[in-house]
């Protein structure tokens, strides 16, 4: 699989929150519907802000894991300048900076995206980490949205950010 390591800043996010689990496939049921609802509401717009203004960069962030119940939160979100005016069904969060591999998914048309994107999720998980010189460094695990899957695009892909430190370091 082709990668790219990147050192991404600390940054703080503003979104709406699922918790779900792994379990069962729970979480690849719950947030492509989180995502639908997220979509069809028009939550993007109450997100207050914004770092990426005009051009939206939405976030899907894994975070706080719990490995024995094996759940975790999902936020989708946006990258944020602040926390000052946010409306209360928003959550907060800061997050640490860190180094993560980055990896695309195949261009696809819109109708195969979510499979392409748990696809790519598990290609990663099961053929690229046990065999890198990387491990998963255990803090949030995100996936970036930008203009290349924007609604009327024929052909859509986006990133995920895996984050990442040397096996044995």
């Amino acid at each position: 699989m082709e990668y790219r390591i990147v050192n991404k800043p600390a940054f703080k996010a503003i979104g709406y929150e699922l918790r779900t689990s792994v379990r069962d496939g729970e979480n690849q049921r719950q947030i492509p519907a989180f995502w639908q609802e997220y979509l069809q509401n028009g939550w993007s717009c109450r997100i207050p802000n914004r770092v990426h203004g005009d051009n939206p960069v939405e976030l899907g962030i894994c975070h706080s894991f719990d490995m024995e119940s094996g759940t975790f939160t999902y936020m989708i979100g946006m990258e944020a300048e602040h926390f000052d005016h946010v409306p209360e069904e928003l959550a907060c969060r800061t997050f640490m900076g860190a180094e993560y591999a980055v990896f695309t998914t195949p261009l696809t048309t819109p109708e195969l995206f979510s499979s392409s994107i748990q696809q790519t999720w598990k290609t990663i998980h099961e053929q690229w980490m046990p065999f890198s010189e990387y491990e998963h460094a255990g803090t949030p695990e995100f996936e970036w949205y930008d203009d290349r899957c924007a609604p009327g695009r024929t052909q859509v892909q986006m990133d995920i950010y895996i984050p990442v430190k040397r096996k044995g370091a």
